[in-house]
């Protein structure tokens, strides 16, 4: 698990063997964007809320999808008090990438946002050539732009060690 934002982590699936590690790091929302069916459901953690929105690996994300995935990781986001964990298989191509996406959406420079990704979950390939391109970026940050800002709670977004 890789802490991303101040709320916001990143990594590999969330197993049953994860499950303390979940509750310890004080996870409140989950959301499986990888093919593999959930593990762990809302009586688990507890947790508030378990999502599965799964995307092909090492393919483009069509843009319909990618925002209505971002939709949902806001929802979370956004929660009162939650720590959100974003995930696929193995925490390299999708889930960084959907963070990254996320957080172009809420206004972040979109080399800020794979720095910080790539700074703390090393095998992340935030961005990913084959997951999205111009037209999907451009997209997701005039959506982010319109639907996401003011952000609700800034705070949840701001680096690890910032604020």
């Amino acid at each position: 698990m890789f802490q991303i934002t101040r709320n916001i982590w990143q990594g590999r699936f969330a197993s049953r063997q994860r499950l303390s590690e979940l509750q310890r790091t004080g996870i409140t929302h989950i959301l499986n964007v990888g093919e593999a069916t959930n593990q762990l459901s809302e009586s688990d953690g507890p947790f508030t809320m378990v999502q599965s929105y799964p995307f092909e690996d090492l393919v483009r994300i069509p843009t319909e999808q990618a925002i209505v995935c971002l939709n949902i990781l806001h929802e979370m986001v956004t929660a009162t008090d939650s720590n959100v964990y974003v995930h696929c298989i193995a925490g390299w191509n999708r889930s960084p990438t959907i963070v990254w996406l996320y957080l172009i959406a809420c206004g972040i420079d979109p080399r800020e946002a794979k720095t910080r990704i790539e700074s703390v979950s090393y095998d992340a390939v935030p961005a990913h050539s084959k997951l999205v391109d111009k037209e999907l970026t451009d997209a997701v940050i005039k959506y982010g732009h319109r639907y996401f800002l003011p952000h609700l709670r800034p705070e949840a977004i701001l680096p690890v060690t910032l604020g």
